[in-house]
């Protein structure tokens, strides 16, 4: 009953559906450019992404640390009116709770900076390779 309790917590929580949402828009944009990366266009829809993807990829663990800060937040107010309660219990598990949106967005943003890294080196070789004549 208690893992029920926790996962709707988890499913009720909109940060983490936020880094999962802003993840997988990422993910797609990213694989989007590395499967289409024979076609004649690739190099202008890469130069229109190298600004703006270090920026979105940058926004997953701060949404991570905002659902901390709000767990941590909830966890302090929850300790404030429950009298009586194990307050020793209770802290440790808010705070495990609270540290799962700082991991999330960890976890999230670490694949996504290997692919455009990726991407980004993909695409000096290209320009490098019309540079030579």
């Amino acid at each position: 009953m208690a893992q029920g309790f926790v996962l709707s917590g988890f499913v009720d929580n909109v940060i983490i559906w936020a880094i999962l949402a802003l993840a997988l828009f990422c993910f797609i944009v990213e694989f989007s450019l590395l499967l289409s990366s024979c076609e004649p266009l690739w190099k202008e829809r890469v130069r229109g992404w190298l600004k703006v993807m270090p920026i979105l990829l940058s926004a997953l663990p701060l949404l991570g640390l905002l659902g901390t800060i709000a767990g941590l937040m909830e966890t302090f107010r929850s300790m404030a009116l429950s009298s009586g309660l194990d307050q020793q219990g209770l802290l440790s598990s808010g705070i495990a709770d609270a540290l799962i949106t700082t991991q999330l967005g960890l976890i999230m943003v670490i694949p996504g900076i290997m692919l455009f890294t990726f991407i980004r080196y993909r695409y000096r070789e290209k320009a490098e390779e019309r540079a030579v004549p």
